[in-house]
């Protein structure tokens, strides 16, 4: 008897389409559901977005002065600044809040799965790996949890996906290379890891591709060559000045691993085991190159360790979800299904998605801090068409088998993968706020509502530096008049991590706080962790952890 499932044709565009609705709408949903209360606070970097696109509405300059930069000065770390400028007309309209700081991002990782299935379409030809790939990454624990934060990076990864498709769409039509290479821009000014990825990816596509880009070269016309190449000049003129500024290039200097001195002591103590450690072969054998490049292919290929993929994440807890990996566990069938048969595969498309896995992770590994989640997000494009060519094969191979048996097996696989999507959904909205809360810098928004109740009694106001840069918070939820703020805008010197702060402006300072300043003080008010007010202070209220635990002891002098 005729497998009836095997009969029904799903093909038509119609039925792409339905299901394509219903995959948008599962992404918008999982995106933008209760955007403002999870995660459960607002992280520095997020205040530091909507503070400084406030700033800039009201009074043309970020919260230092500078007018309309292209690069945020910020905690010293110099952000690359379109992703301000996209949250301008948000916090216009919907006022200096959660919503207008994360909306961006999330509507940027909706575009993204939109964007997957037309990639996987010109990538495989074929409908349903597009949908599968849209599928996954529609409930990707790794992109939704950074489509639900005002992060850079997801409009970064955005627009490196859409210069992707459009450069295999410029080998039909070569105009759209111009339009492929603008948005491969607008990534690099967004986030930083995309000004190394890229470029080594524009040569990748370049060697890939080169005959058919020879071919279509001799047939472009010249005087629209030349226009094209001289506004791409003119535009990436700001990102080279950038990248070479004293404070960008400090910033990676002190991000990159090269700034850990641990491996260059290491040659010096081998050095010293020989007798002669001056000679040209102890030399050769220890030296800068041969300890900081095994740290870097460490670095590198701990992207692609099973534990950060596929259990346990990320290690760094505001880029991770509770006992949750980047992917699914069942993805690992789908990625090897997908692996194992593109690498018997030799079409120029097949190259293009293994360059651009092995090139993902790149920048990231540069970093100290490995495997990052963050900086590595671009990984999860090329990763989740690979699981969904990887799906669509197994589907196919299924079907040669009796009813039945294809039945049990596609039903087991489903129930697994939605177990596992409601795992990530409890431990994202109950597990983590508990678990993590100073991981998004949870209780300032009711510090700051209750500051503003008592702060008038009191001339000064001391706020705890135990959680990550206060003032920036402060700032954001007191929604405080930039213009009065840009004047006392001063920058502490950087710290181990390569930071700097505000220490104070107005009446209030940032700093710990000890037992014999409580002691001495007058007239102030002190707002500290739970470890630096003792019980035998004079407390008037406190604010708690959503385990119960402390988060902020208000105390006065």
């Amino acid at each position: 008897m005729k497998n009836n499932l095997r009969s029904i044709n799903f093909n038509t565009k119609y039925q792409a389409m339905l299901i394509m609705i219903v995959i948008i709408i599962l992404a918008a949903v999982l995106r933008l559901i209760v955007l403002d209360k999870y995660p459960a606070g607002l992280n520095a970097d997020e205040a530091a977005i909507g503070y400084n696109a406030y700033s800039l509405l009201q009074t043309g300059k970020d919260e230092y002065g500078t007018p309309f930069p292209l690069s945020f000065k910020s905690f010293g770390d110099y952000k690359p600044g379109l992703y301000f400028y996209l949250v301008m007309p948000f916090v216009a309209i919907l006022g200096l809040n959660e919503w207008a700081v994360r909306i961006p991002s999330a509507l940027f990782g909706i575009g993204t799965v939109i964007l997957i299935y037309f990639l996987a379409k010109e990538i495989f030809k074929n409908r349903w790996v597009g949908i599968f790939s849209s599928l996954l990454l529609a409930i990707s624990p790794w992109h939704i949890h950074f489509s639900r934060g005002g992060w850079e990076t997801n409009a970064a990864t955005f627009f490196m996906a859409l210069g992707i498709f459009l450069f295999t769409k410029s080998l039909e039509s070569f105009k759209l290379i111009w339009w492929s290479l603008l948005a491969f821009l607008m990534s690099m000014y967004i986030y930083q890891s995309p000004r190394l990825i890229i470029p080594v990816l524009l040569l990748a596509l370049v060697f890939i591709y080169r005959e058919r880009i020879n071919s279509m070269i001799r047939i472009i016309e010249t005087r629209e060559a030349i226009a094209s190449i001289i506004i791409l000049i003119f535009l990436t003129i700001p990102l080279i000045m950038q990248f070479t500024s004293g404070g960008a290039s400090e910033r990676f200097q002190g991000l990159s691993f090269l700034a850990d001195s641990g491996p260059s002591s290491r040659v010096n103590e081998l050095r010293g085991e020989h007798t002669n450690p001056g000679s040209l072969a102890v030399l050769f054998l220890h030296n800068k190159l041969t300890s900081y490049v095994p740290e870097f292919l460490g670095n590198y290929l701990d992207h692609f360790k099973g534990n950060f993929l596929f259990i346990n994440g990320d290690p760094l807890i505001r880029n991770k979800i509770p006992d949750v990996g980047q992917f699914y566990l069942i993805e690992a069938l789908f990625l090897f299904a997908g692996l194992f048969i593109l690498v018997k595969q030799k079409n120029p498309h097949t190259k293009l998605l293994a360059s651009w896995i092995m090139i993902a992770p790149l920048a990231s590994s540069m970093t100290y801090q490995t495997p990052h989640a963050l900086r590595a997000l671009n990984m999860v494009v090329p990763l989740s068409l690979v699981m969904g060519y990887g799906l669509w094969n197994i589907g196919n191979w299924l079907k040669r088998f009796v009813n039945i048996t294809f039945i049990i097996i596609i039903t087991t696989i489903t129930v697994i993968l939605s177990f596992e999507f409601i795992h990530y959904l409890e431990s994202y909205y109950i597990h983590y706020p508990k678990r993590y809360p100073l991981a998004w810098e949870y209780g300032f928004s009711e510090m700051v509502t209750k500051l503003n109740k008592y702060e008038s009694a009191y001339e000064n106001v001391v706020i705890t530096d135990r959680y990550d840069q206060p003032y920036i918070l402060v700032l954001f939820y007191k929604k405080y008049d930039p213009e009065k703020y840009q004047p006392q805008a001063v920058l502490s010197p950087r710290d181990k991590f390569n930071f700097g702060t505000v220490r104070g402006f107005d009446k209030y300072k940032f700093h710990s706080i000890n037992e014999e300043e409580l002691k001495n003080a007058k007239d102030t008010l002190f707002i500290g962790a739970e470890q630096e007010i003792p019980e035998t202070s004079k407390i008037i209220d406190k604010i708690f952890f959503p385990d119960g635990k402390i988060a902020f002891v208000f105390a006065e002098t």
